[in-house]
């Protein structure tokens, strides 16, 4: 028998009791139970696995159960008898994969195959770059079950080598070890794929995120069909996924701001490698938020996709005034007529909040700005619609329409 097809026993489950009238986001679907609304929590030490019951006894649901994180249960379903086993895991990896084959453009080699409670499968995120996955598994329940989920991984996707990765700070809040492994087969430092008919490298292990953003790449295709002809300033550029694009469809000029010379050095990379080291892209290491306080040149076309500025609640007033300023300086490089992307991809900010960012940078820069499209994450990122938390990623293309 297979590794892959062992079953072990059944998890033990926690019960975990909410307090009187805290079940009301639970029956509307929301897949979260935090702590402040727990009455009482008994079971096993070291449950995988906890029913959520209402304060008169109801069974709403089983979940994979965290006895010491805010997050208490993340819940799976909402039957009272879930079984959640080799064949559980199986059915709703399937189903995420079915998902990706319709939407993943056949351009594209890298992708998120599995987007925790978007498919049902909380605090589980797959990346498929090539012939790698590289999986983050950030609750305390199912790095309890990670021999039979990985076990389903690796039956779904048999000629796959996959890396767990470990050193992320949502583990050490769960208290989970922080090493990176290789759960089968070979896995290089980086792999080459393609996105969008280019190619690109995805850092494996000693990267960010799970070594390329996969969501922004629809978003990287907007920008290449406004880019042709454009003079474009791409911010916090990483490896120059969003200049790469645009510059393979046309773009007069790409200047590159990224403040890690060995992002930098790999955007350089990915420009030889694509043919787009021709005299058109610039790439600068440099502080974005200090390098556009400097003057220069304008631009037809401005990307601002900054890191995370916010990661928890209390950081939001603080980053927000960040978004505010940093888009206010991109609008100052911005030629009228130009088109902004702009983005936040940090949760604590929401799209009414950043909306309202946006209102402020371009009364003080003095643009009329006209809000174009919303943007946001690829499909292959679902959200369910009960969990906002889901809704990471915002954005707006915009576009200046002059001093006002």
């Amino acid at each position: 028998m297979r590794p892959e097809d062992a079953e072990p026993a059944p998890a033990p489950r926690a019960r975990v009791r909410l307090r009187r009238g805290r079940e009301r986001p639970i029956a509307e679907g929301h897949p979260w139970v935090f702590s402040g609304a727990v009455e009482r929590e008994e079971g096993p030490e070291g449950a995988a696995l906890a029913a959520v019951e209402a304060f008169d006894g109801r069974v709403l649901g089983v979940g994979l159960y965290s006895p010491e994180g805010r997050i208490r249960v993340r819940l799976l379903g909402r039957a009272a008898d879930l079984a959640v086993d080799a064949a559980f895991f199986r059915a709703r990896l399937e189903r995420a994969l079915e998902l990706r084959r319709a939407l993943v453009p056949s351009d594209c080699e890298g992708y998120r195959l599995v987007n925790a409670e978007g498919d049902g499968l909380p605090g589980w995120t797959v990346d498929r770059f090539g012939p790698v996955l590289v999986s983050q598994i950030t609750a305390a329940g199912l790095e309890r079950l990670r021999a039979t989920a990985y076990g389903a991984l690796a039956a779904l996707a048999p000629e796959a080598a996959i890396l767990h990765l470990g050193d992320l700070a949502a583990r050490r809040g769960e208290g989970l070890p922080a090493a990176d492994e290789t759960v089968r087969g070979e896995v290089p430092a980086e792999v080459a794929f393609r996105e969008n008919g280019l190619s690109v490298i995805a850092e494996l292990g000693g990267g960010q995120k799970t070594g390329w953003y996969c969501d922004q790449r629809e978003n990287r295709r907007r920008c290449a069909e406004l880019a042709g002809g454009r003079r474009v300033l791409d911010l916090f550029a990483h490896s120059g996924g969003f200049a790469l694009n645009a510059l393979a469809r046309g773009a007069a000029s790409a200047h590159l701001v990224e403040s890690s010379p060995r992002l930098a050095s790999l955007a350089a990379r990915l420009l030889a490698a694509n043919g787009l080291d021709d005299g058109r892209a610039r790439v600068e290491i440099a502080n974005a938020f200090e390098w556009l306080r400097e003057p220069g040149e304008g631009a037809d076309l401005v990307v601002v996709d900054p890191p995370p500025l916010a990661r928890r609640r209390a950081d939001a007033e603080r980053a927000a005034r960040a978004y505010k300023d940093v888009n206010r300086l991109a609008l100052g490089r911005l030629a009228p007529g130009g088109y902004l992307m702009t983005f936040s991809c940090s949760a604590a900010i929401d799209a009414r909040l950043f909306r309202q960012i946006l209102f402020a940078a371009a009364a003080e820069a003095e643009v009329a700005l006209q809000l174009l499209e919303p943007l946001g994450a690829a499909p292959d990122h679902p959200v369910d619609v009960a969990h906002l938390e889901g809704e990471y990623l915002k954005g707006w293309l915009a576009r200046s329409a002059g001093p006002r």
